[in-house]
């Protein structure tokens, strides 16, 4: 039976007189802080040291006290780690671990570090974890709207006997009890996440790159084939979230369509492929190569940046975003 929070599962009250520091201010930093200020949280954000640093000017824009790493650690009761994956070993090293203190609370934002051992928190500190399901653009707005995102949540460690009430009491500051929240493992959350983001996104991005390519390639009008590899599917997935994909197929679709997907659709998806990219991901080999690529400086995925911005796919996308509207 899955443990699911809703807002009225969970007290705010235990984060009272309690301090968070955001570690790091970027995609979803920059949110959740924002969220969590307007639920009525102590705020501050940890960033570089440098004055310099966008990041820490940005946050400052937003009305927030910022400081170094370091300092954010020594300031705070909860710290909610928001840095990227492979920037957390060496900042956790150098400023936080040195700085901690029995009984905070160490909540990070993806669970990779802990899982494959890069960071080893001490059993004095709560180890947690919370995660909005969305970028954090999108958490900020539907925050905004009295609304929230669907998120998970996870204790990896209880060292104050409290961390479950103060991960979910996170949860509620940044709004996704509002839709509910899931309470995974580490494990769980971090290996379907990366196995996500390998299947869901990086399938469906590059089958809309095919569509187009395959399209233009027999004559069709850039144009047209962009609004079909991409504006077709957005126009269809919000639809088919807010009534199930049965729902759609079979009173939302035309008859062709329905015909189509249930016909032609999996003759698309290479299910040796998707299983074998699940086993990468459970032995670590996703992890291991993705540290490995950062360590280098990420040459493949500049190259790999270079190109896709270069592609006719892309410079069609600016005209047609400028001819028909976001």
């Amino acid at each position: 039976m899955e443990n699911i929070y809703h807002d009225a599962d969970v007290e705010l009250s235990i984060l009272k007189g309690k301090t968070l520091a955001v570690i790091g201010y970027g995609i979803q930093g920059k949110a959740q802080a924002a969220n969590a200020r307007d639920s009525g949280c102590a705020v501050i954000v940890g960033t570089r040291a440098s004055a310099e640093s966008p990041s820490r000017a940005e946050a400052e824009a937003d009305g927030f006290q910022t400081m170094d790493y370091a300092e954010a650690t020594r300031r705070a009761d909860v710290l909610l780690i928001e840095l990227a994956d492979p920037a957390q070993p060496a900042v956790y090293r150098t400023e936080i671990a040195p700085n901690l203190r029995p009984g905070q609370t160490l909540c990070f934002c993806h669970g990779f570090n802990v899982l494959y051992g890069a960071i080893d928190p001490p059993k004095t500190v709560n180890t947690v974890l919370f995660v909005p399901n969305a970028p954090g653009a999108f958490v900020r707005a539907k925050y905004q709207k009295g609304e929230g995102v669907y998120g998970c949540v996870s204790v990896d460690h209880d060292a104050t006997g409290t961390a479950r009430e103060i991960v979910l009491a996170i949860a509620k500051a940044v709004g996704s009890t509002r839709a509910g929240v899931v309470e995974l493992s580490f494990q769980h959350e971090t290996e379907g996440d990366n196995f996500e983001e390998q299947i869901l996104y990086g399938g469906a991005i590059h089958l809309m790159r095919l569509c187009f390519q395959v399209m233009v390639e027999h004559g069709y009008s850039p144009s047209f084939a962009y609004a079909k590899s991409i504006r077709s599917l957005r126009s269809v997935l919000d639809v088919m979230d807010e009534h199930g994909i049965e729902s759609y197929l079979t009173t939302r679709s035309s008859r062709t369509c329905e015909y189509a997907v249930r016909t032609r659709g999996p003759r698309v998806i290479n299910e040796a492929a998707v299983r074998e990219i699940f086993a990468e991901t459970e032995r670590g080999e996703f992890a291991r190569d993705w540290m490995a690529e950062w360590a280098l400086g990420m040459p493949k995925l500049h190259r790999m940046r270079r190109s896709a911005a270069e592609s006719e796919m892309e410079r069609t996308g600016v005209t047609w975003r400028r001819d028909f509207g976001a």
